[in-house]
């Protein structure tokens, strides 16, 4: 029989070195099967959910994993969480949020609710002190534990919260958090709440209470609530929530009230407690756009508005010039004029809308 020659003994032992050393990669897991907690997919789009208190994304550090030298990385666990010093309590002004996010479903009959004259939740985020964003090359942490793939539009259902982990009370303090299949807690929770280490139950509980231990009327301090539809000198809003040193004011370019953040420093259960100082890369960015400069405030006077008057209509408020933003479709008048052109209804802006009804 025939040996065979040295180069072709030498390329078998290449070829079975390359085998051992280049496995097979693992079959793919199973898809996760959809549930109730799933949102639509039209909601889990970027230009769809990141109305984020003026924060650019790249401030953001995403996807903490465990540290191989860690606890609970040595226990198997998947659930790492960065340290931070601070939380910022993200308030929204709803009369104007609405003007430009008419077709939200919280937003569509704003006039006599709650947060016609109140502020109400946005999120609880977890935020680096200035030494930590220092060390850390970003200002907060996002979608801690293994929930990378919660960013994309095609999100498996573990990134949902259970809808019965939401408090009753979010309906009042929260209502984005339950209106639009769940939307903001489909967002806030796997990007914000993953990363301060409390399940969803007491996440969204801790969110509610931060907000009723601020001063006023179930968060809202009178110069805001004695003022709607009017305007207010930023220095009597500041001193109106107490310790001036830990909020911050957003305003749009018109110098009316957007959102309103507010700095808890973190308890060893990493809930918020104590009202703290702000970070300045809190204060001194988007976040705080009402002040801008100290010496120099953008907006000396602020001006609060009011809800936008409810027509009573059926379908749409009437045709609107402004229609076609991401999720408008054309201007209509009924919701039969949007099914016949492949959008779900017609919204009360009057432009057609992916936003179902829940």
């Amino acid at each position: 029989m025939r040996l065979p020659s040295r180069l072709a003994l030498w390329a078998c032992l290449v070829i079975a070195q390359g085998c051992r050393t280049h496995a097979e990669p693992p079959p793919a897991p199973p898809p996760t099967p959809p549930t109730a907690t799933a949102r639509p997919l039209h909601l889990a789009k970027p230009d769809a959910i990141e109305f984020e208190f003026g924060r650019p994304q790249a401030t953001a550090c995403n996807c903490f994993s465990a540290d191989p030298a860690s606890k609970e990385a040595k226990e198997g666990g998947a659930c790492a969480t960065p340290r931070f010093g601070t939380y910022l309590l993200a308030l929204t002004w709803a009369p104007t949020f609405c003007r430009t996010h008419p077709d939200k479903e919280e937003c569509e009959h704003l006039e006599g609710t709650f947060g016609a004259t109140h502020l109400t939740l946005h999120g609880l985020w977890p935020q680096f002190t200035d030494a930590e964003a220092q060390a850390q090359h970003c200002t907060y942490p996002a979608f801690c534990g293994g929930l990378c793939e919660c960013q994309g539009a095609n999100a498996p259902s573990r990134c949902f919260p259970d809808p019965a982990t939401i408090p009753h009370a979010m309906g009042t303090y929260g209502p984005g958090f339950i209106t639009d299949n769940f939307f903001l807690a489909n967002h806030e929770w796997p990007k914000h709440g993953s990363c301060t280490g409390m399940d969803a139950r007491t996440y969204f509980q801790s969110t509610i209470d931060a907000l009723l231990s601020l001063p006023g009327d179930q968060g809202t301090p009178a110069a805001l609530g004695d003022n709607v539809g009017g305007e207010v000198a930023l220095e009597d809003l500041r001193a109106s929530f107490g310790q001036g040193d830990s909020v911050a004011f957003s305003c749009d370019p018109d110098c009316n009230l957007t959102e309103v953040g507010v700095c808890f420093s973190v308890d060893e259960q990493r809930r918020p407690a104590a009202r703290m100082t702000c970070p300045k890369n809190v204060t001194s960015g988007a976040s705080n756009s009402c002040v801008g400069s100290a010496s120099q405030p953008h907006c000396p006077t602020v001006k609060i508005q009011a809800a936008k008057p409810f027509d009573g209509g059926g379908g749409g408020g009437g045709p609107s010039s402004t229609c076609g933003q991401p999720g408008q479709g054309p201007a209509c008048t009924n919701d039969q004029l949007c099914q016949g052109q492949g959008w779900v209804r017609c919204a009360r802006s009057g432009c057609c809308t992916t936003v179902p009804k829940r």
